[in-house]
């Protein structure tokens, strides 16, 4: 080895990271970079890339994720959390707000996300694991409509703090769950 030149140095290191990448395939196959891919290649299907890869980029457990399944699953606990966090939201909004109209249209929203969180969640991961993709892609659309319905509760021009917003986002996550659940049927 001592009497080797740069360029022969350099051919043995590749043929011999080569070969054992040939002889132990399973080192390649669950690198960090294979996930990212499966995460990039997953989240094109989608109408909103840019938000499941951020969505699922922000959860630990994509970066373990073997399959299509898992990362749908990771993306419907995503959906849970946003929609727990508008819910708290919400919750806290409507201690604080003294109008009549808006403590209407606030409540409106409490029971809306109320439904997704406790009942479309689990409908959508049940679904996806008994292998029918179905009724959790139309979980999922659901829970995006109940986030435009909180929205539309309210009068034009009093759509309080950041509701507007919040109903973008979670309309957005719902569809993304949707169409990788979608996927699978």
């Amino acid at each position: 080895m001592r009497n080797l030149n740069p360029l022969q140095s350099f051919l043995f290191f590749t043929i011999t990271i080569t070969s054992l990448a040939i002889l132990n395939p399973l080192t390649l196959a669950n690198s960090p970079r294979t996930t990212n891919n499966l995460v990039t290649i997953t989240c094109k299907q989608t109408p909103d890339p840019a938000l499941c890869q951020s969505a699922l980029g922000s959860d630990p457990r994509s970066s373990k994720a073997t399959d299509t399944q898992s990362l749908i699953l990771i993306m419907v606990d995503v959906v849970k959390t946003r929609f727990s966090d508008s819910l708290h939201y919400v919750e806290d909004l409507t201690r604080k707000t003294h109008d009549r109209v808006t403590i209407k249209g606030l409540q409106q929203c409490i029971q809306l996300y109320r439904v997704v969180v406790d009942t479309s969640i689990d409908l959508a991961k049940r679904a996806v694991q008994q292998g029918d993709p179905k009724f959790g892609e139309e979980a999922m659309v659901d829970a995006g409509n109940e986030a435009e319905a909180c929205r539309m509760g309210f009068p034009e021009g009093k759509v309080p703090g950041q509701i507007t917003g919040r109903t973008q986002m979670l309309h957005g996550v719902s569809n993304v769950a949707a169409s990788m659940i979608k996927t699978l049927e």
